[in-house]
């Protein structure tokens, strides 16, 4: 029976691998500005006190988690993501671009786990948290210099729980994850140059999304190689307000005009990503 379940979560990493890697891939069919990047869920099924979780990764950026069981049921965690790479991407029209990327996510928060009877979902874990993330993205087309740079920036607070099972050689996880993410700051504008400049902003940007996930991992020498794959569903879009700001240049004479008008924005996104984890025992289990 056991081999057999073994057998089945193997075939769920495979699986989810090829999901995030069509996740991953660098061409898209997505054409998107790519303003709202949530990142991967944390999902590291803690079971005892003293355990220390450790995940390094490619999903959004290089991403680097750490969780620590204190006691037998609260656990800390911190998170970071950095993206500073160049994404190739193809429009649904068939128009393929780069986006340049220079962003980062910094989050952390406090978590909840305990043992249950289900012996499918044996280890449930809360967690709550907050954090901020930066984007700044120059994007164009193949073999064109001017394009149109995106710079914003947002804080999220958020809920998440997690179900998941370890066994020797794998583990697998679900997770769902609420999250709020309220705009400081959101701007973008075209790189031509012409006689007419063009800059755009939204004012008071915010959004609440459920983002289901699903993670699967297989232990190598210790190592649990895990892929994980979800997506951001908005579920709260208002209205917001967007300034566009055209500048004409005649001579030394400079005129700026301005429109104002009101625009949904739903926060949606693709969640993937393949990690290396690690978990350290500092106590013996019990």
């Amino acid at each position: 029976m056991n081999r057999c379940k073994e057998v089945l979560q193997l075939q769920l990493l495979r699986y989810s691998i090829i999901i995030v890697g069509a996740v991953l891939l660098p061409n898209k069919l997505l054409a998107q500005k790519e303003f709202y990047t949530p990142k991967s869920l944390l999902i590291p099924l803690h079971d005892q006190n003293n355990q220390l979780h450790i995940s390094f990764g490619r999903g959004g950026g290089y991403d680097f988690n750490l969780s620590y069981a204190f006691t037998d049921k609260l656990a800390l965690f911190s998170a970071a993501t950095f993206d500073n790479d160049t994404k190739k991407r193809i429009s649904i029209i068939g128009d393929r671009y780069n986006v340049d990327r220079n962003d980062y996510a910094i989050k952390g928060g406090l978590g909840y786990f305990t043992k249950t009877a289900n012996p499918e979902f044996p280890i449930v874990e809360a967690y709550i948290g907050t954090g901020i993330t930066k984007v700044d993205n120059y994007w164009h087309f193949t073999g064109d210099t001017d394009g149109e740079v995106t710079q914003a920036r947002y804080w999220s607070v958020f809920g998440q729980f997690n179900a998941g099972k370890r066994v020797s050689k794998s583990e697998y996880g679900l997770g769902l994850r609420l999250n709020y993410s309220q705009y400081t700051d959101f701007n973008f504008y075209g790189t031509h140059i012409n006689s007419i400049a063009r800059k755009s902003s939204y004012k008071n940007l915010r959004g609440l999304t459920a983002d289901p996930a699903i993670s699967a991992g297989y232990n190598l020498y210790g190592v649990n190689i895990n892929a994980q794959v979800g997506v951001a569903i908005p579920l709260i879009a208002p209205s917001v307000e967007r300034t566009d700001t055209h500048t004409t240049y005649e001579g030394s004479t400079e005129t700026k005009t301005l429109m104002i008008s009101e625009e949904k924005i739903r926060l949606y996104s693709f969640i993937g990503k393949l990690s290396l984890q690690y978990k350290l025992n500092f106590n013996k289990k019990r």
